[in-house]
């Protein structure tokens, strides 16, 4: 019998954790999970573990192990911390060999193969897992063994991987309970920041949307391509209980895809206008930037957003069709710079596709300079997922797809491009013509007309001033430049480059 379930979201930490610039989020999908499974469990025991508020995660893990006592663990980590999966699992099992461990998230739904076949894991979650987690826990209360044949699961029989067929998504959002926010404590946050360069603390996250229409081969795709939206009355109806409840009116959305459908995206935003007029609205995730028109600006605006992100990748049409992404470049141009002129605006751009040229990548660095009101343009390198359409694309052999695992060991934050280990350095030209000497030379130029551009600085420093006051604008620029100390001599000598 299951009694009691310990969820932990393995983050990076320890020798795992790549730079200081680094932000996440409450585990809001362990959250949700909690919430569905005590529809039907209301007598079991949840306790959700965040390793990035621990100093010591694996002594904190092994004193839940202790005192929880759980009946069973699951593990949640994004593809670049999956060496902080393994460390947490293998503590787990050196603790707990009694108990099953779950695995669930973007990383175990594409690497489920290895981390089964290394025994990090006894089942693997793939997709979207409220279902799927609650039949679960109904097999080990009755049976107490791995069940193998339930629908969005992957697991170890007879030292095969099987894979069973995908489960169907939850097409009504509304029938899932909001996240058990009980399970969080907001001062763990406490100096801990997203990617709108807030701090966890002093917010909430929320979700609206599940799915993305479009097919960017680089993308894990955990929620299907289906767009599923939250009525804009269920999503008004817990952004009031944390308003009431938790005293917290900062929310931070974490759709992939928010304003996908427009229609739709207005008529949420709308009802927030009229039922929550004094919240403050966050969308870092990257809004698709040729589905924004003046009067979503205006929504926006009125509904008291006041961090976006424009989720651009390339800046070529010919690439924008190669990687699935499709978007309307005149569109987007035209949306993010009318958008930064009103809210504190970051542009997401990457280089380093396969077939991409260095004249292409230019081309994507100079389309991004030329946006003079932008607060934080950010420039990542194309990152290699096993089990994504770049990665069957590429087809590495055995030693290319190491050379690619020791990639994700970086994060591609500016600060870490000098220490680059980019992997077309391990194919041929023609699959990817730009290489590790390619990319140190238009990092450069980027730094140098992107990133320290002073007539960019001033005028995205002038939209600053309207959403934050002094205080927070210190904060604001200590974020993005890695400098917890940045003060006000720093902020005058950056408003004078």
């Amino acid at each position: 019998m299951i009694k009691r379930i310990l969820l932990i979201d393995a983050d990076l930490f320890g020798d795992t954790f790549c730079s200081s610039i680094y932000f996440t989020h409450h585990p809001i999908g362990l959250l949700y999970l909690v919430s569905f499974a005590r529809q039907k469990f209301p007598d079991i025991e949840f306790k959700v573990f965040h390793t990035v508020t621990s100093k010591d995660p694996l002594q904190s893990i092994e004193s839940l192990l202790s005192t929880f006592k759980p009946d069973m663990v699951g593990i949640r980590s994004l593809s670049f911390a999956k060496e902080a999966f393994k460390l947490v699992s293998d503590k787990v099992r050196e603790l707990r060999p009694d108990i099953p461990i779950l695995g669930g998230g973007a990383f175990p739904s594409t690497a489920y193969g290895d981390i089964l076949s290394d025994k990090q894991i006894d089942i693997a979650v793939i997709g979207e897992g409220e279902e799927t987690f609650v039949e679960i826990i109904s097999h080990y209360s009755i049976y107490n063994s791995t069940p193998m044949d339930i629908e969005g699961t992957a697991v170890l029989e007879n030292g095969v991987v099987k894979v069973n067929p995908l489960r169907p998504y939850i097409l009504d959002l509304d029938s899932i309970p909001f996240p058990d926010y009980s399970l969080v404590n907001l001062n763990d946050y406490v100096g801990i920041k997203n990617q709108a360069l807030q701090d966890d603390s002093k917010c909430v996250f929320i979700m609206s949307t599940r799915g993305c229409p479009y097919d960017c081969f680089f993308c894990h795709q955990i929620f299907g391509r289906r767009i599923r939206r939250r009525s804009p009355e269920n999503l008004v109806a817990e952004m009031r209980e944390h308003v009431e409840k938790r005293n917290v009116d900062n929310f931070v959305f974490v759709d992939d895809t928010f304003n996908v459908p427009m229609k739709e995206a207005k008529e949420t935003l709308s009802l927030i206008i009229k039922e929550l007029p004094h919240v403050k609205l966050n969308f870092p995730n990257g809004l698709r930037a040729d589905h924004i028109d003046e009067e979503m600006l205006d929504l926006f605006e009125q509904a008291g957003t006041v961090e976006i992100a424009l989720a651009v990748e390339t800046a070529v049409p010919r690439l924008q069709k190669f990687i699935g992404k499709y978007m309307d470049i005149q569109k987007a141009e035209k949306a993010i710079h009318a958008a930064s002129k009103r809210f504190v605006t970051r542009t997401l751009f990457m280089v380093g596709f396969p077939t991409e040229t260095y004249e292409e990548a230019m081309q994507t660095i100079n389309f991004a300079a030329s946006f003079d009101y932008v607060a934080q343009p950010m420039l990542s390198v194309l990152r290699i997922y096993n089990n994504s359409k770049v990665f069957d694309f590429l087809n590495p052999t055995e030693e290319q797809y190491k050379a690619i695992a020791e990639q994700e060991k970086n994060l591609f934050h500016l600060g870490l491009f000098e220490n680059i280990k980019f992997y077309g350095d391990f194919f041929s030209k023609e699959k990817v013509p730009l290489k590790t000497q390619d990319l140190k030379e238009l990092i450069s130029f980027w730094m140098r007309h992107v990133n320290i551009n002073h007539n960019r600085i001033q005028k995205s420093y002038q939209v600053l001033s309207k959403h934050f006051d002094k205080e927070k604008i210190l904060e604001y620029y200590g974020n993005v430049f890695d400098n917890p100390k940045f003060n006000e001599k720093d902020l005058q000598n950056l408003l004078k480059i």
